[in-house]
């Protein structure tokens, strides 16, 4: 991913009122005197079903003229301009680039020398300077989108900050205070703003809030308000957060079954659809619609294009995952004999009309990998899929078939009886099985989600009605009564036994849809129940039960004879979790649906409100399971979706959350620049994603007046190590003996790959030295940052520590995204 720069106008371009231009995937953004321009394509209807994508590849070709718009490579782009202006704003107020970034932009137009334009700097932030008076308006790009702060010092006015909107059908705040701008072609959202102030070193929120002021002429302005009192002897910064949120279908009833995501956070959808309009691309493996088709998507990670998306034979997929290489292995049902196969495949004719189908893509989803059946003489379905780092795909489900194909020394080679669940690896061409099991006792049960630990230990959760499943001595809980159970089941490498097995939850109705695991064996899973005597535990967030249900949300121990943290999730509606996810930092992060007025948001959520009959929630929960990190509705207006819809979830690793669903709301909340902004009709699948900073990590180096020393300086290098991302720090705190030397907004500066960035604070002598920095960009998990004293010479002092500090994001309140 491109980083967004910015580029002044050396009379590159025509239109002088420009003086730097940027360019994201989809977007392009202009800036002059008193007015920014930012122009968004979309793509139009005679091209629905054609890729998106741009195919300027420097990421900064620039039109003629602000408002040139579709002048592009792609002419099959319908443009929308809108103008902000700044009202009330100082009329010479030109905009200026700040912190050079390395390299220069070139543009050579036809054969005329005067034309033909080297050696343009590129710049990291474009800012306006007391545009109003002691108010600074900073434009910047973050994860190759465009973010923009004000800057309130001391004796600037909130009031005075106004941004009138040209091009815009009209603007709206929604319940949770987002900013809505009505477009041709679709609705645009400005989140609601975050503002903070900083002293010391620390932040302090600020509860703050878009104002829209009427216009004579029928238009508005936009402004800001605070909801609380501020210092006014400090500055303030107003943040306003924009995130990555898409429509993706046609005009008829598509879904979403389940995402993945790969290690260059591309993220790829998998479902069904009815839509003979389904957005596809090019050379894709299957653009021929045959009925209700399974799809597979891959979006880019700016969420402003697809990289691929086609149809896979007639059927429904249940999940989808990625191995390193970008392959994606995608399972479900087939609907039609002639389902695609591969030659040499496990099985390549179908023994039942609903048979399930194993499909392994290649990276650019032109072709097959491999392709083959999976079942017996009656129904099988999956419903979770996993692959290890040798390709083996893993996958779970149900099967009615007592002669579902099993292996040799798998744990249960006998059918249970009314459908069992089922496990089954797969060899890494997919021509065989390593193993296959049975999992179950006498009355039906489903296994819906696994988890692959290092060992190659598989992690199944599911739910039976049987009595007799199979648990092991020790587990949490061995017996169970009548009613539907949660199981949580952990089968060894080799398939052939259990190191744990345990029901959850009695009586009445209990469901567990996914499953999660960390490093140290701890699975989570996640789910709904109807039980009020479903387990929870001490000092989680939620021990009381509302009914008629509730999400829960539960940690077992390594060994599974012990909850570590249980807790109910939800309101006084109906309300499931259907996916979880970790972070670094032991966070678990949810997703499901509720119809509850009174879920448990936070005060950050992005909204706060129910929008719908039944919205999508988000909610991450604190490592100890006690409370709420974060949690937001997330929906429209419109319908619940079909009864069986669940929405997944999935985690980069800087902790930042994707979520895709099923909406019917022709309002649910998209970005500037996503790839489909418009509803298609019917049912639209959506993909979301939510972006944390992340957390500061603090480093007290030891006193260098104890030690005999007189330190001159402290050193600090970031070292990134990683072969092609680029990693960014923050300083957001430099303290000496209690003072703070350094602001958050000062030093921030990207580290490129396999390089290493050195700066040096002047001391002279301390007592007491701290700093506080935030690593984020995607080379973060790559980045070592290394601080020690030095003395007049440069030299490190040996007598003192030096600290070193992996980059370990958590999850915080503020979105940066």
């Amino acid at each position: 991913m491109l980083p967004l720069t910015f580029v002044p106008n050396r009379g590159q371009i025509a239109d002088n009122r420009i003086a730097f231009q940027s360019q994201a995937q989809g977007t392009r953004f202009a800036f002059g005197a008193g007015k920014a321009w930012m122009t968004f394509w979309t793509q139009s209807d005679d091209d629905a079903g054609k890729s998106s994508s741009s195919t300027d590849s420097a990421g900064l070709g620039q039109p003629d003229s602000a408002d040139d718009v579709g002048s592009g490579p792609q002419q099959s782009l319908d443009g929308i301009t809108l103008a902000w202006t700044f009202r009330g704003a100082r009329a010479d107020a030109v905009p200026e680039g700040l912190e050079p970034e390395p390299g220069t932009f070139s543009r050579f137009s036809g054969s005329d020398p005067a034309r033909h334009y080297s050696g343009l700097p590129l710049y990291k932030h474009v800012i306006y300077r007391e545009l109003w008076p002691d108010i600074d308006m900073d434009f910047y790009g973050q994860e190759g989108r465009l973010k923009y702060d004000v800057h309130v010092r001391p004796g600037g006015r909130i009031e005075d900050i106004l941004l009138h909107c040209e091009g815009a059908n009209g603007l709206r705040l929604d319940e949770a205070g987002n900013l809505l701008i009505s477009t041709p072609h679709g609705t645009l959202t400005d989140l609601k703003p975050v503002a903070y102030q900083e002293q010391d070193g620390r932040t302090r929120s600020l509860a703050c809030r878009f104002v829209l002021h009427p216009q004579a002429d029928g238009s508005y302005t936009v402004g800001f308000a605070l909801e609380e009192d501020l210092d006014p002897s400090l500055p303030l910064v107003i943040d306003p957060i924009l995130a990555y949120s898409s429509y993706l279908g046609g005009s008829d009833r598509d879904s979403a079954s389940a995402m993945a995501l790969d290690g260059d956070r591309c993220a790829y959808v998998t479902g069904y659809t009815f839509s003979a309009n389904y957005p596809l691309t090019p050379g894709a493996f299957d653009t021929t619609k045959t009925g209700v088709d399974v799809m597979v998507t891959k979006i880019n990670p700016e969420g402003t294009a697809i990289l691929y998306s086609t149809f896979l034979g007639t059927g429904t997929a249940t999940c989808i995952c990625v191995d390193s290489s970008g392959h994606a292995y995608v399972s479900g049902s087939i609907q039609s004999l002639d389902f695609p196969t591969t030659p040499g495949a496990f099985e390549t004719v179908a023994t039942a009309a609903f048979a399930i189908f194993v499909t392994k893509f290649n990276p650019t989803g032109t072709a097959l990998v491999y392709s083959t059946f999976l079942g017996g003489n009656t129904f099988s379905g999956g419903s979770g899929i996993a692959v290890d780092d040798s390709g083996c795909a893993y996958l779970v489900g149900a099967t009615d078939s007592a002669d579902f194909p099993v292996t040799s020394g798998a744990f249960q080679t006998t059918f249970g009886g009314s459908g069992d669940a089922f496990v089954t690896k797969f060899n890494p061409d997919g021509s065989g099985l390593i193993y296959s099991t049975f999992l179950g006792g006498s009355q039906g049960e489903g296994a819906r989600a696994i988890a692959i630990d290092s060992e190659g230990n598989a992690y199944v959760a599911g739910s039976t009605l049987s009595t007799n499943f199979p648990v092991t001595a020790g587990a949490f809980q061995t017996t169970a009564s009548s009613g539907i159970k949660m199981f949580v089941t952990k089968l060894n490498a080799a398939g052939s036994d259990l190191y744990y097995s345990t029901y959850l939850g009695e009586p009445l109705l209990n469901y567990a849809y996914n499953i999660a695991i960390n490093d140290a064996g701890n699975a989570y899973i996640t789910g709904q129940t109807y039980s009020a005597n479903y387990p929870v535990t001490p000092g989680a967030f939620n021990t009381e039960f509302v009914p008629p249900n509730m999400a829960v949300v539960t940690k077992l121990n390594p060994t599974g004879s012990a909850l570590v943290y249980s807790t109910f999730l939800g309101g006084s509606g109906d309300d499931f979790g259907s996916g979880i996810v970790l972070d670094a930092a032991g966070n678990a992060a949810i997703v499901g649906m509720t119809s509850s007025l009174d879920f448990p948001v936070t005060p950050d959520a992005i909204q706060s409100d129910l929008a719908g009959e039944k919205d999508a929630f988000i909610t991450v929960i604190d490592p100890d399971g006690s409370s709420l990190v974060f949690s937001t509705y997330l929906g429209g207006t419109g319908p619940a979706p079909f009864v069986g819809e669940r929405p997944s979830i999935a985690i980069d690793a800087a902790g930042s959350l994707y979520v895709a669903g099923t909406t019917a709301s022709p309002d649910f909340p998209v970005t500037p620049g996503a790839f489909q902004p418009t509803f298609g009709g019917f049912y639209d699948i959506f993909v979301s994603k939510i972006q944390f900073s992340a957390a500061f990590t603090t480093g007290v180096l030891p006193n260098a007046a104890a030690a005999g020393l007189a330190a001159s300086a402290v050193k600090l290098i970031v070292s990134n190590d990683s072969s092609s991302s680029t990693a960014i720090i923050r300083i957001a705190a430099f303290v000496v003996n209690g003072t703070s030397r350094i602001t958050f907004a000062a030093e921030m500066m990207s580290v490129p790959s396999g390089t290493a960035l050195t700066r040096s604070y002047n001391v002279e002598s301390f007592d007491a030295f701290e700093i506080q920095y935030e690593l984020d960009g995607p080379g973060y998990g790559d980045t070592v940052v290394s601080v020690f004293p030095v003395d007049a010479g440069g030299n490190p002092l040996p007598a003192m520590r030096v600290l070193q500090a992996e980059a370990t994001p958590i999850f915080r309140l503020t979105r940066t995204d």
